[in-house]
């Protein structure tokens, strides 16, 4: 992937206006405001094919002027680029500030570049630093990018994917394809930076819907272009075959059961353990028991508990691109790292955005990380996971399953939720398939009632419970990346802001879950 993602030139004349919005915002006041200007452009297309086939295109621009004072965010925005209306929004913005009882509460100074430890960030996006530093634009690596991208192409790609299905078995009552390509430019502009990002993501999502009506579905898809979406056989020949499988299957006693879940479900789990707990603004509002916990240094988990959240995930394994969750900075400008927030089940800081780093947890200030994402211009910033993973072990698949004598394992996500106060979770997995003396039967196991199976346990009791881990691919030695697998997702938070968020990690074997 040589080729990376440039900037839109038609967003030239308003980016090269936005210091002048800067400025407005804050000049002669920078002692006691910050202020920064972004701009979101999003281009999306997709096509989806059943028995008829359509396709939509969606293209959205917008602008947001903060200002963080006293303690606060003071925000305005605007889908509106015309400067006269843009500078007499950022005086209003300015002044009604101004009106407010002033004080010296928590006054951030933004890092400048030469501030900045470039030397941990990830390598493609040191690779992207060039020595001036004026203007600064990261850009997703591509194979087929948008541009090459047609309506045909897109026409043939899913009408293939459903043939191959179809060529594979024809009796199934429904077969169909998705594939959605979005471009998501973001520029930021404070004092002492201009930088911007194109974030190219790519989904493939084939299904079919079984003579009893249940579904099977293969998901592919992450940063990159047509290349990263691409259907395997293996994804193939589990669309076609698995349904009448389904419709055969056994269905669960409800109980615990020794369990491997794979890097989807594992993803899950991650996900709703302590990624929602470890938000900073649902510390801060009293939601979590994160605080609680960290303050008294309770382990929550075995030694193998380590979770990471990471924005920087660009190459995962064998594969050289990365999933959609990651972006090179936040919505507030905060370079993506990564970050460990539970270390052999001793949690870290949480991950914060810029006012939750400020006003800080149970230890004052925290460090600032880069997780301040917004639904899109027009909705609220919040703390947000990014990309949400277990760490890998050193175990291979087969090893794992060998030290199952009766227990099941679980590969496809069926979704999950997490009560961040109370510390439970469930974890939905589509069907389980049964291991019995070390091997899997190929027997398929569905809910008690014939759909997909809820995995819930207390999340301390359930992190105590990890035997093992997996490798992130069985031999390794090929591996382009420390970073496992993390699968195509997305996260509702609050009144279901909905954001981009991968998560997974290897393969684990759990001592037992309850399964039902």
């Amino acid at each position: 992937m040589n080729k990376k993602v440039t900037f839109p030139s038609e967003l030239n004349d308003i980016r090269n206006f936005l210091p002048e919005l800067v400025k407005i915002l804050e000049s002669g006041y920078e002692d006691r405001f910050y202020a920064f200007v972004m701009l979101e452009a999003k281009q999306q297309q997709s096509m989806m094919l059943n028995t008829t086939q359509s396709t939509q295109q969606t293209d959205g621009r917008g602008i947001v002027m903060r200002i963080c004072a006293n303690g606060c965010n003071y925000e305005s925005s605007a889908n509106c680029f015309d400067q006269d209306i843009l500078r007499n929004k950022a005086e209003k913005l300015r002044d009604s500030v101004l009106a407010e009882p002033q004080n010296d509460t928590m006054v951030y100074q933004p890092l400048t570049w030469d501030q900045e430890n470039i030397s941990d960030l990830d390598p493609l996006m040191q690779e992207q630093l060039q020595e001036n530093l004026k203007i600064v634009h990261f850009g997703t690596p591509y194979e087929q990018g948008a541009e090459e991208l047609t309506t045909e192409k897109m026409s043939a790609w899913v009408n293939d994917v459903r043939k191959q299905v179809l060529n594979k078995k024809q009796e199934l009552s429904m077969v169909g394809a998705l594939l959605i390509q979005k471009v998501i430019t973001k520029t930021f502009v404070d004092r002492n930076k201009n930088m911007s990002q194109s974030l190219l993501s790519t989904l493939g999502y084939g299904y079919a819907v079984s003579k009893k009506g249940l579904t099977v579905r293969s998901i592919n898809g992450g940063m990159g272009g047509l290349e990263v979406a691409t259907m395997t056989s293996e994804n193939i020949n589990h669309i076609a075959f698995m349904p009448e499988k389904l419709d055969n299957a056994s269905h669960l006693t409800p109980g615990r059961y020794k369990l491997i879940t794979g890097p989807d479900v594992t993803g899950v789990i991650a996900h709703e353990a302590f990624g929602h707990t470890q938000e900073g603004d649902t510390c801060r509002y009293g939601r979590s028991c994160a605080p609680g916990l960290k303050k008294t240094n309770t382990k929550v988990g075995n030694d193998h508990a380590t979770i990471i959240n990471n924005a920087a995930v660009f190459a995962m394994g064998k594969q050289n691109f990365g999933t959609n969750g990651s972006h090179f900075f936040d919505d507030e400008g905060q370079l993506a790292r990564k970050q460990v927030i539970l270390d052999k089940g001793i949690l870290s800081s949480p991950m914060n955005d810029l006012l939750s780093s400020l006003k800080g947890d149970i230890n004052g200030p925290a460090p600032r990380q880069s997780n301040g994402k917004r639904e899109s211009w027009s909705n609220p910033i919040m703390a947000r996971q990014t990309n949400t993973y277990f760490t890998a072990g050193d175990k291979t698949v087969d090893e794992l399953i060998a030290m199952v004598d009766d227990g099941f394992l679980a590969q496809h996500a069926h979704g999950g939720m997490e009560d961040p106060k109370g510390m439970g979770l469930t974890a939905g997995t589509e069907y389980l398939e049964e291991i019995k003396q070390g091997k899997l039967t190929g027997k398929i196991i569905l809910g008690p009632r014939g759909g997909h199976i809820e995995l819930s346990d207390p999340v301390p009791k359930l992190l105590n419970s990890i035997i093992a881990k997996s490798k992130i691919d069985d031999d390794t030695s090929c591996d382009e990346s420390d970073i496992p697998y993390n699968k195509w997702g997305g996260c509702g938070k609050y009144h279901k802001e909905a954001v981009e968020a991968g998560c997974g990690g290897p393969y684990i074997l759990w001592e037992g879950i309850n399964c039902g």
